[in-house]
């Protein structure tokens, strides 16, 4: 399937590097490369806002195009960061804003740390046919730490330590950690699909 274009409806470097050593067999294109800007978010759950990605980058190229949306949830802080994971802090939050901002909650809650999860939902647009929308996620459990450890990795991966390792998301090679993560297991059930 190699030379498959494939749009990748993100301007988050973290993410398309992962989709990239993901999907070996596709020629991942960032939307930048189209100069598509990212759409609003104001879809109402992780699985509206996909649609709405993957819809703006096929709709500007005409070629199958993939959204994502995903997030960190903290079900001790009222689900938190959950929708609103990347801007979490602001609108042009940095990652160690929004980190910093999860620590001090942790913080006024008195943890050091609990339970959560990412989740990740992957649309594919325009792959199999023009108005096919092809819909799969991944779920990933483990805790959140106010200890961040690991240089790898983007957003909170410093700070999640996935179910069974000792060590944070940032401290995994790609490798093990997209054999894992939820955006991982998301996108191995779009292959099988594809497939």
């Amino acid at each position: 399937m190699k030379g498959n274009k494939l749009i990748i409806a993100s301007s988050n470097k973290g993410k398309i590097s992962e989709f990239q050593k993901i999907l070996p067999n596709f020629d991942c294109i960032p939307q930048s490369v189209f100069n598509i800007s990212d759409v609003e978010e104001t879809g109402k759950n992780f699985e509206e806002n996909a649609i709405l990605k993957a819809k703006n980058a096929f709709s500007n190229t005409n070629i199958s195009s993939i959204g994502d949306d995903s997030g960190l949830i903290v079900p001790e802080i009222n689900n938190e960061p959950g929708l609103y994971s990347a801007r979490y802090s602001g609108v042009n939050a940095t990652d160690s804003d929004n980190r910093n901002k999860l620590i001090s909650k942790l913080k006024d809650k008195k943890l050091k740390s609990t339970y959560a999860y990412f989740f990740c939902c992957i649309v594919a647009v325009g792959i199999k046919g023009q108005n096919e929308i092809i819909v799969c996620s991944g779920k990933v459990e483990g805790e959140v730490k106010t200890i961040e450890r690991g240089k790898k990795g983007f957003g909170y991966d410093s700070m999640f330590y996935p179910k069974g390792y000792s060590e944070s998301f940032a401290e995994l090679n790609s490798l093990e950690k997209n054999k894992i993560s939820h955006r991982g297991l998301a996108l191995k059930k779009l292959m099988e699909k594809l497939n």
